[in-house]
């Protein structure tokens, strides 16, 4: 039987990396707005990129008069067979819903995008989806919503 060896640390990985130094995928936000947590309408937000479209709501809401809420559950909400929306927005007409996406989630594997396209077709809803990092301010979320709904 052979003799176990002894599991050693090469010699950079004895060295730990600084508190300070953070990993360079992981930006460090310098703004204390920009730090969580966020909260909209008395729930905590999802993140940052969901609390960024509540406040370009409130700016809609305030010209155009159309409400909104988050976190809507149809068709059972959380429970299987149902979905939650993050935002509906009730625009006159046909109600609208609105889709920030973060890639991890919804591409690959994770995809549900589907399954919010059902949701949409089956309430006869607009839905407003996209990719949180085609938005990468609050104020290209308040542009791009205004310019998708139509708002002047």
């Amino acid at each position: 039987m052979a003799k176990a060896k002894t599991f050693r640390l090469t010699e950079n990985r004895r060295t730990s990396r600084p508190r300070n130094d953070r990993s360079p995928r992981v930006p460090v936000i310098e703004d204390a707005d920009e730090q969580g947590p966020f909260f909209i309408r008395g729930q905590k937000a999802e993140s940052k990129d969901e609390y960024w479209v509540s406040l370009a709501l409130e700016k809609i809401e305030e010209a155009t008069g159309w409400g909104w809420e988050y976190q809507v559950p149809v068709y059972g909400g959380r429970m299987r067979g149902g979905n939650v929306i993050d935002f509906l927005v009730y625009t006159p007409g046909r109600w609208t819903m609105l889709e920030p996406m973060g890639r991890y989630w919804h591409t690959g594997a994770n995809e549900d995008r589907s399954q919010m396209e059902k949701v949409a077709r089956r309430k006869k809803w607009i839905l407003i989806a996209w990719f949180t990092d085609e938005t990468p301010t609050r104020d290209s979320v308040l542009t791009m919503l205004r310019r998708e709904m139509n708002v002047v």
